[in-house]
């Protein structure tokens, strides 16, 4: 969950997203605007809970040692990126960047199960009700603290997104 609420973080901060459709319209109803940093958690919540599920799919996959491309035909890691602005109905927001969130996730969450490995049996991925072990980059998980913290990803909320502030 932390690692999908920086995504929507990313989303938001990047204008990628957020300056439009159902994040603009709930920052209406709370009557804040983009300057209001306590909201964001609020305004993107829902779509974080959505992407949260996604990467628990993604990593069962990873846990096994397959990746979309070895899973059911055409899912691709372009294909889960695909999937996850469908699930989110943000298709055409994923196309015009947002998909650079997801990757950047994606890079801290490779499958590093050896190829060899992956091709030598067929591997069944636990069923849901079991837990996963803990995988690179989160083998240790706090108690207690602000879930960014917990999160592999590198930005913050209020900081700036590149080395160059924006200025518009």
């Amino acid at each position: 969950m932390a690692d999908a609420q920086q995504v929507a973080v990313y989303w938001w901060q990047c204008r990628q997203m957020g300056v439009r459709g159902v994040w603009r319209r709930r920052q209406d109803v709370l009557g804040v605007d983009r300057s209001a940093l306590w909201a964001v958690p609020l305004v993107v919540y829902l779509e974080a809970v959505v992407v949260a599920e996604a990467m628990a799919v993604r990593e069962r996959q990873r846990a096994v040692g397959r990746g979309f491309a070895g899973g059911p035909a055409g899912w691709t890691t372009g294909r889960w990126v695909e999937w996850v602005g469908e699930r989110l109905g943000m298709g055409a927001e994923m196309a015009e960047g947002g998909h650079r969130a997801l990757e950047a996730w994606l890079m801290a969450h490779r499958n590093t199960v050896p190829v060899v490995r992956r091709l030598a049996g067929e591997v069944r991925p636990p069923a849901r009700s079991v837990p996963l072990e803990l995988l690179e980059p989160h083998r240790v998980i706090p108690s207690a603290g602000p879930l960014e913290e917990v999160s592999c990803l590198p930005w913050r909320l209020g900081s700036p997104m590149t080395s160059v502030a924006f200025r518009g």
